[in-house]
């Protein structure tokens, strides 16, 4: 026995003396480190800027001696250009990368398999991925693709993705990727503004056609902030994971058990602030528990509800929605939320309501509200038990709902709501039949509303989630340049200045253009409150073309444009740039326009919002606001939000507003529409003056229309999808009808 541990110990000595320590400076001498790795090897990539790096590590370290490839100096290693990770062994560590200023040219940009072999026991940790976008948004990738076993992604920041796809996918293609133990916890994930289409998740667990297979991965103690790319922050479409101890502060969308059973929702905080559409938790499929979580000021509807447990399809096909079955919805707060929603998506196809429900133990603080919950189908498979309400709120309470005195306890500077009355540590009889090391497994005796100082804890931990290191920012240049310009050739100047951003002020009285404006750079055009003539000799095409994502702001126009010839007055490149631009035109005037479209949003191109506000448009001979070609009816849109507000159109022949959004899926806020205190007077269109196909909120509220379109209609509604549209204090006179669809609601 002496004689074997002896051994034992000099193999141990022998190992860690052959361990090496190797710094490498260029792509070529990183190749060959792995080829010679050795159990216990650290790789150091020297600091500085590594440009269209194809990083493939396939060597084998071991549990007790991981083969680590690390920064010189973590964050100070740059990747750039078209470059990507490979992970194709085990027992490997990569440590300390900054990912930025490019894009994978195929795949993912981190990825747990080199070709068909995966890696498993690996580990990619205090890496950052910023900007790493490909040019064109419509190109998909992910940022990291999970393949094999027991890999981890920790302590990771995560930045401003805008190119279609998904960011995290845990991929389930064979037995080697299934029931996997992969680990995501202690990141960052930060910024993603809405996409524009479906795509948009932070993280998918499998798809729909590997819904029944264990994947048993572990989403834990993430922080998500103002994560915006669709519906659905996190997708679970897969079997036995867990997602627990996250933060999600102000997210537009919530955690979707879209397909799979027996997940596990727990601990989480969803700190909505009141954000739109901010919601929590959507259930679907069977056997899923949503327990010990709190809802801040989640004010989320319908689909983006704080809680929205979903009707099924009968029959479903995995794609759609099967039935919810044998759900625990316990131990959860709801603080200031909108109402929870039971059998959200009812319709036609979706008519199987959610069977053997338990909902107990939860509070619900919302003295401002009248409505406890949203029900759009029978509820008798639905068992309350121990639920609290605040004694304050207006509520006629059902079976196990019980008002009490509810106090608010103090958590920085907000408030926290606590039961006076103890909850009661037993279960609903109909629960009886449920796992019981699951139930004690799962949560505490006490509901979570008692929980404050884990709640506390969680929260201020979450926020110091991601790397160790922080990226140095460049400091701000300074304010714009302003140009004052006089003619048409120091407009043209001042637009090729190389300047950041460009602040012009027309001073002149008529402006002579040979070519169209190029708008490479934030740019603001303000005139000088009179009017002014703009003229060329020739058709221009295109006035105004913005690329990328640049910002166009119109000020204080008053425009004579009879001797100016385009086709369009606004119009975007079909690159389909992954940075999305912006469109503000304020208080100006636009009179005398023969155009094919004055502002034209072409298909590929996404804008954050366009908004038009104080503005006139007169003897305007054709389609105006166009945003109509992204008709292949994959979801897309031309623009998350559309403004028109305060204007004045008269006088004008052609479509004032033209909006599409195709497809059937479920899965965006936008596009969003407010148009109001707008008056439209004589004008005409050969169809619909207003057509809203796909938008899924819209706001018409105090428009006058005067002799408009008597013969068709004003405005037509076609969805889909379901939509939210509300419409008030609208005025027709001798005007052509509003065609309305069950989706509106008039106030």
């Amino acid at each position: 026995m002496i004689k074997h541990s002896l051994i034992f110990f000099l193999l141990l000595c022998c190992s860690s003396v052959q361990a090496k320590k190797i710094i490498v400076t260029n792509a070529e001498e990183l190749r060959a480190a792995n080829e010679d790795a050795k159990p216990g090897d650290t790789i150091l990539l020297k600091n500085g800027e590594w440009q269209n790096l194809d990083m493939i590590l396939s060597c084998r370290g071991n549990a007790k001696q991981p083969i680590v490839f690390k920064a010189e100096t973590n964050g100070r290693v740059t990747i750039t250009g078209k470059s990507s990770l490979r992970l194709g062994g085990s027992y490997i560590i990569v440590e300390g990368l900054f990912f930025t200023n490019g894009f994978a040219s195929t795949g993912s940009v981190w990825e747990f398999r080199k070709r068909k072999i995966v890696a498993n026991n690996c580990r990619i940790t205090n890496c950052t991925i910023k900007s790493f976008n490909n040019t064109n948004r419509k190109k998909e990738n992910y940022w990291v693709a999970f393949y094999g076993k027991n890999n981890r992604v920790d302590h990771c920041n995560f930045i401003d993705k805008t190119n279609l796809g998904v960011l995290v996918a845990v991929i389930l293609d064979d037995d080697r990727s299934r029931q996997n133990n992969h680990s995501i916890d202690s990141n960052y994930f930060g910024k993603r503004i809405p996409l524009g289409s479906n795509g948009g998740e932070i993280i998918r667990v499998g798809v729909s056609q590997h819904c029944t297979f264990y994947s048993n991965t572990v989403i834990s103690n993430n922080f998500f902030e103002h994560c915006d790319g669709e519906t659905e922050i996190v997708s679970i479409k897969s079997c036995g994971n867990v997602v627990r101890n996250n933060v999600f502060k102000e997210c537009q969308g919530s955690v979707v058990l879209r397909h799979g059973n027996n997940n596990t929702v727990e601990g989480n905080i969803f700190w909505g602030n009141g954000k739109r559409g901010s919601g929590g938790v959507r259930v679907i499929n069977e056997g899923n528990w949503i327990v010990n979580n709190y809802f801040y000021n989640c004010v989320g509807k319908g689909f983006k509800s704080p809680l929205a447990i979903m009707n099924g399809v009968f029959n479903s096909p995995p794609h759609r929605y099967l039935a919810v079955r044998d759900a625990v919805i316990a131990n959860n707060t709801f603080y200031n939320c909108s109402p929870v929603s039971l059998g959200e998506g009812a319709d036609t196809e979706r008519t199987v309501q959610p069977i053997n429900v338990y909902i107990f133990n939860n509070v619900f603080y919302n003295p401002g509200s009248n409505v406890l919950f949203n029900q759009y189908s029978p509820t008798d498979s639905i068992y309350f038990a121990n639920n609290f309400i605040s004694n304050k709120q207006n509520v006629h309470t059902i079976k196990g709902f019980e008002k009490t005195k509810i106090k608010l306890s103090k958590w920085d500077s907000y408030d926290f709501p606590n039961v006076a009355k103890k909850s009661v540590n037993i279960l609903p009889d109909a629960m009886r039949n449920l796992e019981s090391t699951r139930l004690k497994e799962t949560f505490p005796k006490l509901a979570g509303c008692e929980n404050l100082s884990y709640f506390m804890h969680l929260y201020n931990n979450s926020t110091q989630m991601g790397t160790s290191w922080k990226e140095t920012v460049a400091k701000e240049t300074g304010n714009a340049k302003v140009f004052k310009c006089k003619d048409a050739n120091e407009v043209y100047a001042a637009l090729s200045s190389g300047s950041g951003q460009v602040d012009i002020e027309l001073t002149g009285n008529w402006y002579f253009f040979s070519k169209p404006l190029q708008v490479t750079a934030n740019t603001r055009i303000n005139g000088p409150n009179r009017q002014i003539a703009f003229s060329s000799d020739h058709n221009l095409i295109n006035f105004f073309e913005i690329t990328g994502s640049n910002t166009l702001s119109l000020e204080n126009l008053n425009l004579m444009t009879d001797t100016l010839a385009f086709n369009q007055f606004i119009n975007t490149d079909s690159a389909g740039s992954c940075n999305y631009f912006s469109i503000y035109i304020n208080n100006c005037q636009f009179t005398g326009m023969d155009v094919i479209a004055f502002c034209n949003i072409q298909k590929n191109s996404f804008a954050n919002i366009i908004s038009v506000t104080n503005t006139s448009f007169n003897r305007i001979t054709g389609p105006i606001f166009s945003l109509k070609d992204e008709n292949d009816n994959k979801g897309f849109y031309n623009t998350e939000e559309m403004v028109i507000s305060n204007c004045n159109f008269e006088n004008n022949v052609g479509s004032l507003l033209n909006m599409y959004r195709g497809g059937n899926d479920e899965s965006t806020m936008g596009p969003k529409l407010l148009f109001s205190n707008n008056k439209i007077t004589n004008c005409r269109n050969d169809y619909e003056l207003i057509r809203l196909y796909g938008v899924q909120e819209s706001m018409v509220s105090d428009n006058i229309f005067t002799n408009c379109n008597p013969h068709s209609n004003t405005i037509l509604y076609e969805d889909k999808v379901r939509a939210d549209h509300q419409q008030k204090n609208n005025s027709l006179t001798n005007s052509g009808a509003i065609a309305e669809n069950i989706f509106v609601t008039n106030l």
